[in-house]
Formats: C-alpha cells, structure tokens, sequence
C-alpha cells in the first residue's frame, strides 16, 4: 500500500507538469488533513546548509499558522494576500523526488505508536510551541550556513510522526530542540562577544 506522504508528492508531480503551482492550489491537492504534508514542503527547502534569503520570513508565517489550525484540529488556512504565491514546477519536482527517496529510508522505521503524543490536548499544546519557536527561528533572516536548516529539521521530523501518527518521531523533534537551543545559544553568544 503506497504511503499518504508518496501519494502526495505524486500528486503534486502530477500537476507540476501543467506549470508552476499556486499555493492557494497546493493547499487544496492536500485536502483538509494536509497539515502534516504542507510543513513537510515549507521546510523541504532549507534541509540544504545554505539560506534561502527573503523567503524563510513567509515559509515561518505560514509554518505557524498551519501549525495553529492543526493544533485547533481545523483544516489548514492560507492567507488571501499569499493565495497567488506560486512554487514553480522545476521545484516542486525537484524536492518531491528528493523526498520520495528520503522517505524510502524513513518508512523502514515509522508507524503507528505512542498516539497519545499526537492526539492529547496538552502535548497537541506542546507540539504547537515546538513548531511554532522553531518556525520563528527559521524565519529570521540570517544568512548563516544551516540558521534554516537546524529548526527546520525539528518541523520535518514532527511532521513526519504527525503523516503516520508516530509518537516517537514527536519525541525526536524534542529531543532535536537541544541541538537548536545549543546552535542559537553559540550565535547569540558568538554575536555579543563581537559586539
């Protein structure tokens, strides 16, 4: 049985052969349980060590805001001034057949286990904040090899557990919070021993 995560990126190949691709549109290929696979494609792009000025700022709006209808269990919502934000076929290839091979290596381990993580109010709580520190750190505008990179590993990895409902994959994205608050630590102490 084909996983949700490859059937989702098939159907985004798909449509990226008509042409680059509307957010607005993306939203809506993903359906109202898409939560999961619209973070995993805003953070695709920063798993590479270099930065990606001017657009981590709105991939970090919108990773919050879909993290906050997820978090109320309601169907991800996008801004109408960002509707017509397109991602243009070349890309939307190119990071689905990227992902697809990550996930051949990923699915080997994932499945169904510790739903409570997923699925409790008060750790549905605690996954917002993560997605939503995380996210804020991705969207400032640093241009500082892995800055991006580092929280959006945190959001990959939730989103991930979140496709296939498995709780330990919610604790590795706590546990990665570590490395994140460890790497903004050195550059804020880094940044003042300059100053």
């Amino acid at each position: 049985m084909k996983s949700e995560f490859i059937a989702a990126m098939d159907l985004l190949q798909e449509e990226a052969t008509h042409g680059d691709i509307p957010l607005k549109k993306v939203f809506k290929l993903l359906g109202d349980e898409g939560h999961g696979m619209i973070l995993l494609i805003l953070c695709l792009p920063y798993l590479f060590p270099i930065p990606v000025p001017g657009l981590s700022t709105i991939s970090g709006i919108l990773i919050i805001t879909v993290s906050f209808y997820l978090f109320l269990k309601r169907p991800p919502w996008l801004p109408k001034r960002w509707e017509t934000v397109t991602i243009s076929a070349n890309t939307i290839i190119r990071l689905s057949n990227y992902a697809e091979k990550v996930w051949t290596y990923v699915s080997k381990i994932v499945r169904k286990r510790m739903l409570f993580l997923h699925e409790m109010p008060a750790f549905r709580f605690l996954n917002f904040l993560v997605i939503a520190v995380n996210a804020v750190l991705l969207a400032l505008p640093l241009p500082i090899p892995f800055s991006n990179t580092v929280p959006a590993i945190a959001i990959v990895l939730y989103a991930i557990g979140y496709l296939e409902k498995d709780g330990l994959f919610a604790i590795f994205s706590y546990v990665w919070c570590i490395v994140v608050t460890s790497f903004f630590t050195s550059l804020a102490m880094g940044a003042k021993h300059l100053l």
